[in-house]
């Protein structure tokens, strides 16, 4: 491989090397590297990477309330002693703090001339997440690549698949994360784009929304309008009707404090992700002057990856945050995390559902970047009502039995303050049932389930 390649000549290997990833265990995410007390796995990793992440009462807590979740069951732990779980629980989603969904795909030093996009998740899960939780193991592998032109041209398409096993090695839960890539000519044949070119092709025409104090009044209203969450009183299976609807669940206008609170947590916890042998760690840091170290060596030659203002080096997460260098990823403002606002809908959920539900499976896949002042509206509409048997072997990591489950298909659909569709997707919840009773966890599920592949999870999976 050479830094001196056309636009062309990098795609090509690029394609190449995410075709060749497929099966493969990806190195995103991976846990503390080796003379760490957790233990470090050797290809082909079929023992998964041991996190440190323990759920502890205030890491629950904390995860909770910075995804706008104030449910008791979550954050009140003398509260969720009293619910038929006996204790706190973890908001399922959680699990991306083991290890994330999702990935940049193959890499080098100088990286690729693609503009990545976290677009989308999809999750199963077999139990809740107790207080207490640890040890837990994961691995990631791409399971998918392909390719599509959509409106805005050439797209990529790379599938990652996550497994999730507790410290008694049962699994407890499947996650297929969606990365698109979008070829970006102006990158020349690595991730900097040249100061002169920044801006040059942009994905979206749009500006910064100015909220008038009406708005601020509409805003205010439907937070304070906001349907009670149900607690305690149970929602059974038959009460609920097709057509009923859910939300709206209004999040403010996106700021500066929403885009990079989360990233302060993750860089503080896992720091650089940089675990390969042999990588000169010199000057390696997240912050300050490691942080130009690093962008400079990778990307601060040539006049690239240069910042236009202060002519300092910067790196791919400034993309999202700086209104300056936002175009360097085709984008008109500064956006969100997508990972983030996969996990910022889970409240409509729970609050309707209650205590004794249980989210099964839940996709959903992001149209549209959330931008700088954007406004989101969470709503759903029950469309499905039906019943669905689980079956278990008992092999390590599976859960034998056979049950029969009542289940309630929900659509649910994220919009902006200016009606753009920013997100969809698809929930199915179980709920307990008046003649058969609540919902037996965990769920019966072979040791190694089938998988579903993204022509079926990423549309109306139910």
């Amino acid at each position: 491989m050479t830094t001196e390649q056309t636009f062309e000549e990098a795609m090509l290997e690029y394609v190449e090397r995410c075709k060749e990833s497929v099966g493969a265990e990806r190195d995103e995410y991976r846990p503390p590297g080796k003379g760490t007390p957790f233990p470090w796995s050797e290809p082909p990793y079929t023992e998964g990477f041991e996190a440190a992440v323990r759920f502890d009462e205030r890491t629950i807590r904390n995860y909770a309330l910075s995804a706008g979740d104030d449910n008791p069951l979550f954050i009140d732990p003398e509260y969720a002693k009293k619910t038929r779980y006996g204790c706190q629980i973890v908001p399922n989603p959680a699990l991306i703090l083991v290890r994330g969904a999702g990935g940049q795909g193959p890499n080098r030093p100088q990286g690729y001339p693609v503009g990545d996009f976290f677009s989308g998740v999809a999750w199963e899960f077999y139990d809740v997440l107790r207080v207490g939780t640890s040890r837990i193991r994961a691995t990631k592998k791409t399971s998918e690549f392909f390719e599509k032109t959509g409106s805005r041209g050439r797209l990529l398409f790379l599938i990652a698949e996550n497994n999730y096993w507790d410290a008694h090695a049962d699994l407890i839960a499947k996650c297929y994360g969606t990365l698109i890539l979008v070829p970006m000519e102006a990158m020349g044949g690595s991730r900097a784009m040249p100061v002169e070119r920044v801006g040059e092709k942009l994905m979206y025409e749009r500006s910064a929304s100015e909220a008038s104090p009406v708005h601020v009044k509409e805003y205010v209203e439907k937070m304070e309008s906001q349907k009670t969450r149900r607690g305690a009183d149970t929602l059974y299976w038959e009460d609920v009707d097709i057509g009923e609807k859910l939300g709206p669940l209004l999040h403010p206008p996106f700021s500066l404090l929403d885009q990079i609170s989360s990233g302060i947590i993750v860089g503080q916890t896992q720091g650089p992700r940089i675990y390969t042998e042999d990588d000169d760690l010199t000057y390696e840091g997240l912050d300050f002057s490691g942080a130009y170290h690093r962008n400079r060596k990778n990307f601060g030659t040539n006049g690239s990856g240069i910042h236009p203002i202060t002519r300092w080096p910067w790196g791919h997460s400034d993309e999202h945050a700086d209104a300056i260098i936002a175009p360097a990823r085709g984008q008109p403002l500064p956006f969100d995390s997508g990972v983030r606002r996969t996990q910022a809908a889970n409240r409509l959920f729970t609050d309707w559902m209650g205590d004794d539900g249980f989210i099964r499976r839940f996709q959903c896949a992001l149209r549209k970047p959330l931008y700088y002042g954007d406004a989101t509206y969470y709503t759903a509409e029950v469309v499905k009502k039906f019943k669905e048997v689980q079956k278990g072997d008992n092999e390590q990591g599976g859960t034998p039995g056979t049950t029969e489950y009542n289940v309630i298909g929900l659509k649910l659909e994220g919009s902006n303050q200016l009606g753009e569709l920013q997100m969809q997707g698809t929930v199915a919840v179980y709920l307990p049932s008046r003649e058969s009773g609540p919902v037996q966890l965990p769920i019966p599920h072979k040791a190694n389930p089938d998988y579903v592949p993204y022509e079926t999870f990423y549309r109306d999976w139910f």
